[in-house]
């Protein structure tokens, strides 16, 4: 057994009960939301809407002893909320975080949470459905083209419309099975980051018009819709220079490249030999009818003088680059006097246009957690569900993830190294594989101890056959067949012949002992007629004689 295949069995073993240790949570900082769901579902309870038929739970995640929400099956929806205690105002600042693990991978789905604003309409458990308003949601979504964390604001306007705002660089999602921390802080600034373990992959502000699309303060100009380009507007910078000419001693049709005269013709070649000729060692095969098979013609062969000289027919004439060739001609490229440069509509007050300078002010107050999504893939385990106004009691509750993700991420690896060791290993070849290699050896057996040429095809026609078992299997067979039916026509008809010997045989030794009796006389005669009758024919023979008949 090799090192690496001994390690991957030691490996095998050691995760086969490992385990993350679970660590009760435990925080000083204030909150406003925590569920680390060691409770089971507690407050958490599903929606009674029929078009959420997934049906949640809290289990252990695996390689851990830690208790999560978890999502069993795939191609299912998921409504499942939790009510906070008090509503929660955002406005001096926004802390959320949770722990987000996809242990069958996600191919496509959420794995966000909705965090919602449950004063813009009434809400209980029991109604969430799509379009309860949320204040915010936040977390890794994947699905065809779409591979994002998001990050969604839903932001009243003065006027009190709500638009939702998307982070316009949203962060990609890890792409593994490993428990991995999403975090989300907005100060009461508007400065925005985004944490993926514990690591910033996202920093900016709300009052930057280019960080969310639509901004949270709309432009105070913006293009006018009835503008159009004039037509004599001229926007290419440059021009063909009109005064150029194309000069006399320039061919549009010399090609690019000519035959080389200076190249001579390899010492040793074959003008009048032909690559390819009818093989001179085949021979009609003798029971050839060329009435039924048609005209025979001799396989086609390399010509083995062509192998050993420089080449063989017409000799091509090798090329060379042209140094007359210049190709199409082009008039030179001059600044356009009449450039008036891009033109772009002018703009015009926004009607619209207003200023936010508290953005999370806007955007409601958070009522209740929610885990409302739809997804083809199982296994997903969310934990650890934090809403806090500062960042104190995610920085605790960081420490308490941060062991888990290296000891379940010492796991997987173990896991992966020895899957990678057992793919690894040499398969053993099947009973037909054997039975192949073995058929393949004794064709190959046959065709060593023929003669020359003969011995070298017999080998090529033997390594194509080997190449498939369907193949190889077959031509046996079909030699097999050949060879019994051979023997049947040839030895077929002594069946037949030996009881009238035997007969024969008695008959005489009875004549030495007894009278001859009628039946005696009539046995005679039916061994004269058989004596008459033609000789058994081969095939062959048959063949020609009914087609003469």
């Amino acid at each position: 057994m090799s090192s690496k295949l001994l390690f991957a069995s030691c490996a095998i073993a050691a995760v086969a009960t490992a385990r993350a240790e679970f660590v009760e949570p435990v925080v000083t900082g204030d909150v406003a939301f925590l569920e680390t769901f060691s409770g089971g579902l507690g407050s958490w309870s599903g929606s009674k809407d029929a078009k959420y038929n997934g049906i949640p739970s809290v289990v252990t995640a695996k390689h851990t002893e830690d208790l999560g929400l978890f999502v069993d099956t795939e191609a299912r929806h998921y409504g499942v909320s939790s009510v906070l205690a008090a509503p929660f105002d955002p406005a001096d600042g926004l802390v959320v975080q949770y722990e987000a693990t996809t242990q069958d991978g996600l191919e496509c789905g959420g794995a966000y949470l909705k965090f919602l604003n449950t004063e813009e309409k009434e809400f209980s458990v029991d109604t969430l459905d799509g379009d309860s308003p949320y204040a915010l949601m936040f977390g890794p979504d994947r699905c065809g083209g779409t591979d994002k964390v998001h990050v969604i604001f839903r932001h009243a306007s003065p006027a009190g419309v709500f638009t939702e705002k998307h982070l316009a660089s949203p962060p990609r999602m890890p792409n593994d099975k490993l428990p991995h921390l999403y975090h989300l802080a907005i100060t009461a600034k508007g400065d925005v980051t985004v944490k993926i373990d514990g690591e910033a992959v996202f920093e900016g502000s709300l009052h930057d018009e280019h960080v969310f699309e639509p901004p949270f303060s709309p432009p105070a100009e913006i293009d006018d819709a009835a503008d159009t380009k004039p037509g004599d507007w001229i926007d290419d910078p440059q021009m063909d220079d009109q005064d150029s000419v194309k000069p006399t001693d320039w061919d549009e049709d010399a090609p690019s490249s000519i035959p080389d005269d200076d190249a001579e013709k390899p010492e040793g070649w074959l003008d009048d030999e032909p690559l390819q000729l009818e093989d001179p060692s085949a021979a009609q095969p003798t029971d050839w009818d060329q009435d039924e098979d048609g005209t025979w013609e001799a396989p086609i062969v390399s010509n083995p003088k062509c192998d050993a000289a420089p080449g063989c027919g017409e000799w091509p004439r090798p090329t060379k680059y042209n140094p007359d060739y210049k190709g199409k001609w082009y008039a030179p490229r001059v600044d356009n006097p009449l450039y008036k440069g891009e033109w772009s509509p002018r703009k015009i007050a926004n009607p619209e246009h207003y200023v936010d300078a508290t953005p999370l002010a806007s955007i409601g107050k958070i009522g209740a957690v929610a885990l409302e999504v739809w997804t083809m893939s199982s296994g997903l385990v969310i934990d650890n569900v934090l809403v806090a106004q500062n960042d104190v009691a995610a920085k605790e509750m960081e420490q308490v993830w941060r062991p888990k993700f290296d000891a379940i991420k010492a796991i997987v690896e173990a896991e992966e190294m020895a899957k990678s060791a057992e793919e690894a290993k040499p398969e053993e070849p099947g009973f037909a594989a054997r039975v192949k290699d073995s058929v393949a050896g004794g064709l190959f057996a046959i065709a060593n101890v023929m003669p020359g040429a003969v011995r070298d095809k017999a080998t090529a026609f033997v390594t194509t056959l080997s190449e498939s078992a369907v193949s190889l299997f077959a031509f046996v067979a079909l030699v097999l067949l050949v060879a019994l039916l051979s023997l049947s026509s040839l030895f077929g008809g002594k069946d037949d012949a030996t009881p009238a010997t035997e007969t024969k045989k008695a008959v005489g030794k009875k004549k030495k002992t007894d009278e001859p009796t009628p039946d005696d006389k009539e046995t005679e005669l039916e061994e004269e007629e058989e004596t008459d009758e033609e000789p058994l024919k081969s095939p062959s023979t048959r063949k020609r004689a009914a087609r003469k008949a």
